[in-house]
């Protein structure tokens, strides 16, 4: 059994982080994701940076899944899922600013972008439907001011739906 193996074993097991210990000290969609993320419109799949921590290295986000949401459409017809790689999607993006996050002191007054580059592994443990709530944990395993690794889940009512190794790159 590989390393990334391994870590994707324990990640579905557990919560990276506590509930009760998330924090909850960053503004919403409209000021932050817009300084952190590139993305925009329907692609833009986060609804709030709830908070972060910079000692532990993690964030914590949250996307609502409505009934008209991104990718439901024929994904099931009658009974709709949503896709998989959207959760990773969002997984990457709340990554992405987290490493943006971590970086602004490293970088200073210099230009810089983050962008997630590469899925080194995920398992999907369960299904997310129209009307719930997606909590989605990235944590840093490691970085520097090129690339960036982190480990992460998406969780809704509790449970572990998505659980995801990445990486990302500064551009």
């Amino acid at each position: 059994m590989t390393k990334t193996d391994q870590s994707l074993r324990r990640l579905r097991r557990q919560p990276l982080v506590d509930r009760e210990q998330w924090p909850v000290n960053l503004k919403g969609r409209d000021e932050l994701l817009d300084e952190l993320l590139p993305h925009a419109g329907p692609m833009l799949l986060i609804d709030e940076l709830i908070g972060w921590d910079a000692d532990d290295e993690y964030i914590v986000g949250r996307r609502h899944v409505g009934e008209d949401h991104i990718g439901l459409e024929g994904h099931f017809p009658g009974d709709p899922v949503l896709p998989g790689t959207l959760l990773l999607e969002m997984l990457g993006q709340v990554g992405t600013a987290l490493f943006g996050l971590l970086l602004q002191d490293e970088m200073g007054d210099e230009e810089f972008g983050v962008r997630a580059t590469k899925i080194l592994g995920a398992h999907f443990l369960r299904e997310v439907r129209p009307g719930q709530t997606v909590q989605l944990v990235v944590q840093a395993n490691g970085w520097d001011t090129f690339l960036g690794e982190c480990r992460a889940q998406a969780m809704v009512e509790g449970e572990i739906a998505a659980a995801m190794l990445g990486e990302v790159a500064v551009l």
